[in-house]
């Protein structure tokens, strides 16, 4: 296939409809692909076949558009690949920019290029820090003579900074500190690794050992230090309320202040639906605008103990056949936020509800979050409702949704639903929030639901879902909010029966909307690249497995199977992990990989997920234009004409894909925010067991030293290769450590001791240092045992009942931690979880 030479990048949006869905659907992986190290220049048809892409004439509007775009380079014989910065000397481009310890840096840019990201020299950053975007001019460096012949005498590109587009960030937290008769702060950022001065903080109050939020006015240049200004004086550093306050301040988190306007519209809301639900009391549901009244049916919720927002409930009933009719009812935020007003648009900023140790930051007021929005028991709620029939395999035979008024009958904990299931009415006593009554009608219910989830498991198991087995823990916190302890998180299977009924209803919506050709928010997740497969393949041979070079998504399932509940299981689902692409949120149509899902939207958590919002409003336009779900179109001419009017009334194809964009990149900072506080607290605790053992599990080997997880509080941290044990009595010589090309090792040349992901060892506490959240270990024995080698399992076998509260998230769910994620935690504020972009709340 002929394209056009490369010339002047054109905006994406100035492409036709066809060619602009084109690029969202295959640009990022194909960019991943070409983007590898192993990667050889191939042509279009290879390309396809390596990436199993379906439409190859859509995939050739990609590749063209790309070409034209200067994101990938096509050769005059064919040969695709990433352009290359030889081609850019003396321009000028705009990347974000990377700060290194040492003063240089390093700009990666929005596309990729062959050399991977250009270096800046450190009298060449015009103080731009880390996460700065910023334009910079390409030039080429000649080799040294003496560099010529080595291998490394090619021509080197290297940047110079001409502009500072956009700060990250010009605020930033830290600790005061005195030297001499000046002040400093020591930035928590890593963007910021020099002292800054403050001449303030004697008029603010500030004393040494206090942790303060700054604005910088000078940046730091060279040895020369930045300058700050302190604007508040948080408290004593090391405090967990302290550092939860600095950590919102470096992350640009909101916080749980809303304007006068958001309130006011709040409370507007409130009193509206307070008169409403008083005509509905003496007039009945047709007082009410097109619900269906739900509120004679069993409903129930099942959430985390603490959890205040309940945005999901449930019923289910048997049918005739011996199958099940699911209903999946979720609170209707769209009926109080409406397009374009103050609360949408604070919304649509925050993006997400930031779930912080011991605090939540919420997407709406919590007169809406925790109050008319949320589906508590025994009071009345607007839903928008999926109804699914399913037979008694598990599979779909009818799907339909509605607006609808419910009422939940009862409140249940995770933890008093599975006791109850048990048959062990005692025990969930014990794990009541509510008043414990448990009718026939509810217990029955229960148990159906289990009957169900199960039957949905084995169908989706057999569709090839993934799901890893991965360590989570609870965090234990004592009165003043320090972490004390760690303890491994519940695997009662309704976490997995609220995971499986989520799936359910979010299919419901990406199918729908599918189906009529009308534009969405899609959680997607494509496949993972064949580069990536590859290091994957090596890990799983370590621990005594072979896969083939694609493996499809049952092989994966496969060999997940085959080492869950094993030795070798960390290693091998971490290197899955590694494989798969993140989750982000695009109107493209790519399905959802892990959970085999050819169609997926989230729908199930508009209190807290803005993408979910954007489908209730599309959801609303459908029931509005269908006689509230009574008279879908039936038949392609009727869904075509219905797909055209909806189109005309929702957000096209281009709006949507920046909407993804921002809050793809708002969620994936609140999961920093998390991470990093629930890192600090954990150090904080560890910082005063210096000396202590652990049992723990390398999850990473280099050439400076090996990465070790404690197993107790599932944190990483390094043993430095000159510290690590060798064998001396061979010879008398100290321990030569490289890494082994083919097992991906680092071995000891001289005594053949090695380490390698997947290996358990017990690891002492050497230093915590707070400031830069490192964690510096020690092997407590010098075993080295290779967990992978010593089962010696064959991939094949596989099946058998999967644990998949045990897995790690990739979408929406409710429940435990297969591939629709994790809520247990995700609603509680006295429960902690840190979270990266893998592990997803529901």
């Amino acid at each position: 296939m002929s394209h056009s030479s490369p010339r002047k990048p054109t905006n994406l949006d100035d492409f036709d409809d066809a060619t602009h869905g084109a690029v969202l659907r295959h640009r990022n992986r194909l960019l991943a692909h070409l983007s590898h190290d192993r990667y050889e220049p191939a042509e279009e048809e290879a390309l396809a076949t390596d990436l199993k892409v379906m439409d190859r004439d859509e995939f050739g509007l990609a590749v063209k558009a790309l070409a034209e775009l200067r994101e990938i380079s096509v050769s005059d014989t064919g040969r695709v690949a990433l352009p290359s910065l030889r081609d850019r000397v003396e321009e000028e481009l705009e990347g974000e920019f990377r700060g290194t310890q040492k003063g240089f840096g390093f700009v990666r840019f929005s596309q990729k290029f062959r050399e991977g990201d250009l270096f800046v020299p450190p009298d060449s950053t015009l103080q731009a820090l880390t996460g700065d975007r910023v334009t910079v001019r390409v030039f080429r460096e000649e080799p040294k003579p003496w560099q010529r012949g080595r291998g490394d005498g090619g021509p080197r590109y290297v940047g110079v900074v001409t502009e500072v587009l956009t700060r990250k960030r010009s605020s930033f937290s830290g600790t005061i500190e005195k030297r001499g008769n000046q002040f400093v702060v020591m930035p928590d950022a890593r963007e910021l690794n020099m002292p800054i001065s403050v001449r303030d903080a004697e008029s603010k109050y500030a004393k040494p050992g206090d942790k303060v939020v700054f604005e910088l006015t000078r940046y730091p240049d060279g040895d020369y230090l930045g300058e700050g200004v302190i604007v508040r004086v948080l408290g004593e550093a090391g405090e967990p309320d302290v550092e939860t306050q600095a950590v919102i301040a470096a992350y640009a988190l909101a916080s749980n202040e809303f304007s006068d306007e958001c309130v006011e519209q709040a409370r507007a809301a409130t009193e509206k639906f307070d008169r409403e639900m008083e005509l509905y009391e003496r007039e009945g549901i047709g007082a009410l605008d097109m619900r269906e009244d739900l509120t004679g049916e069993l409903i129930t919720t099942i959430d985390p103990p603490d959890a205040k927002d309940y945005d999901d409930a449930i019923s289910i009933k048997r049918t005739d056949d011996g199958g099940w009719e699911l209903g999946v009812h979720i609170a209707d935020v769209s009926h109080y936020v409406e397009p374009g007003t103050p609360l949408d648009e604070e919304a649509s900023r925050r993006g997400n509800s930031t779930y912080l140790p011991r605090l939540v930051i919420p997407m709406l007021p919590e007169v809406l979050s925790n109050g008319i929005c949320s589906l508590q028991e025994g009071v009345l709620r607007y839903a928008k409702s999926a109804f699914i029939r399913l037979d008694k395999s598990g599979r779909v035979r009818g799907r339909r949704v509605a607006s609808t008024l419910i009422k939940s009958r009862k409140r249940m904990t995770y933890l008093e639903a599975q006791a109850l299931i048990d048959g062990d009415e005692e025990l969930a006593k014990e794990h009541a929030r509510t008043e414990p009554n448990y009718t026939p009608e509810i217990l029955e219910s229960l148990q159906i639901m289990n009957e169900c989830a199960r039957a949905i498991e084995r169908r989706r198991h057999g569709q090839g879902m993934i799901s890893l087995e991965l360590p989570d823990v609870e965090l234990v916190f004592d009165d003043n909010g320090k972490v004390i302890d760690g303890q491994p998180e519940d695997d009662a299977y309704t976490h997995k029966i609220i995971e499986m009924f989520m799936v359910e209803a979010n299919e419901v919506l990406g199918g729908l909307f599918e189906e009529l050709g009308v534009p969405l928010i899609r959680r997607i997740h494509p496949e993972p690249t064949p580069g990536n497969v590859e290091d994957m393949q090596q890990t799983a041979s370590v621990a005594g497995f072979k896969i083939p070079k694609s493996p499809t998504r049952e092989e994966l399932q496969g060999l997940l199977d085959a080492t869950r509940g094993t030795a070798a299981a960390r290693a091998v689902h971490m290197a899955v992990l590694r494989t798969l692409t993140k989750a982000e949120y695009s109107p493209a149509l790519i399905g959802h990989f892990a959970l085999a899902s050819p169609a997926y939207a989230h729908f199930t958590s508009p209190i807290r997920r803005y993408a979910d919002l954007t489908v209730h409003r599309a959801l609303l336009e459908f029931l509005r234009q269908t006689n509230n779900g009574t008279t879908p179109p039936k038949g392609d001419e009727a869904k075509e004409a219905l797909g055209k009017q909806l189109a005309e009334k929702t957000p096209d194809e281009k709006t949507l894909a920046e909407i993804g964009r921002s809050i793809t990149a708002t969620e994936v900072n609140s999961a920093e925010a998390e991470v990093q506080l629930r890192k600090f607290l954990i150090l904080q605790l560890l910082s005063n067991k210096i000396g202590e053992v652990y049992d723990g599990v390398v999850t990473g080997v280099a050439p400076k030293g090996v990465f070790v997880q404690i197993d107790r509080f599932v944190i990483d941290g390094m043993v430095k290769t000159s510290d690590l044990p060798g064998d001396v009595t061979r010879g008398g010589k100290p321990p030569r450590w490289r890494i082994d090309k083919k097992t991906g090792a680092l071995v000891d040349e001289n005594s053949g001791r090695n380490y390698n992901v997947g290996h358990r060892v017990k690891v002492q506490i050497g230093q915590v240092n707070l400031e830069a959240r490192q964690l510096d270990l020690l092997i407590a024995d010098a075993e080295g045992r290779s967990a992978g080698k010593a089962i010696g399992l064959k991939l094949g076998g596989g099946g058998g009942g999967l644990d998949a509260s045990r897995g790690g998230g990739f979408g929406d769910g409710g429940g435990g931690k297969g591939p629709g994620g994790q809520r247990r935690n995700r609603k509680s504020k006295a429960r902690d979880r840190g979270k990266t972009d893998y592990r997803r709340k529901k």
